[in-house]
């Protein structure tokens, strides 16, 4: 009974997975070539401490799936703690990080879609009589989570931006739950950063 839940489950996030656009949009610093970093830092640039523990577990678990060694800054750095940037540097440098990816939320939310009205008409015969008869259908909303966000890969050592990566995510599913589409949404769109990242050679599998 056990496996037949968890099959369901499994099957409604591919399907939900599928029923995500996304688009990536990617630039790669000419200083970084060369570069070739082993451990990434991930921090999400947001002040709600659920939402950031999220964003950043989640890039975390899509780069682990992708053999990249990283940590998330919230495990480092308490944010019950007032940290200076050498400080936080160097705790970074001990727990062997030599790049952070930060991830900055520009824009999330939904849009409405409707769907057109069609006004369909037929005529029968009943009793020897023509009798016409109208349908109207469609006019319904949905409403559609979509997010946008950056990540940008920075040079521990130096502080300069290597790589910079947009996600534009969109949901083709009608809203399920907030905190569900943002989770579908974020997953698909580190899916594309993570594979963006490392066709670039910046980071190690």
């Amino acid at each position: 009974m056990k496996q037949a839940k968890l099959w369901l489950i499994l099957t409604a996030v591919f399907i939900t997975l599928n029923c995500t656009q996304t688009k990536v949009v990617t630039f790669t610093d000419p200083d970084a070539v060369g570069k070739s970093y082993n451990r990434i830092g991930v921090v999400a640039d947001v002040e709600d401490l659920s939402e950031r523990a999220d964003i950043e577990e989640q890039m975390v678990e899509t780069m682990k799936d992708n053999g990249i060694s990283a940590v998330t800054s919230i495990s480092l750095l308490p944010p019950t703690r007032e940290f200076t940037v050498e400080q936080e540097n160097k705790i970074f440098r001990d727990n062997r990080v030599d790049a952070l990816a930060v991830i900055q939320i520009d824009d999330s939310g939904y849009y409405v879609t409707t769907e057109p009205i069609s006004v369909n008409t037929e005529t029968r015969k009943v009793d020897g009589k023509k009798v016409k008869s109208t349908t109207v259908s469609g006019g319904g909303t949905e409403q559609k989570a979509f997010s946008q966000f950056r990540v940008s890969l920075i040079d521990l050592e130096s502080g300069k931006t290597m790589w910079i990566g947009d996600a534009d995510a969109r949901s083709n599913f009608d809203s399920i739950d907030p905190d569900w589409d943002m989770e579908i949404l974020l997953k698909a769109s580190s899916k594309k950063i993570i594979k963006s990242l490392l066709a670039t050679g910046l980071v190690k599998n």
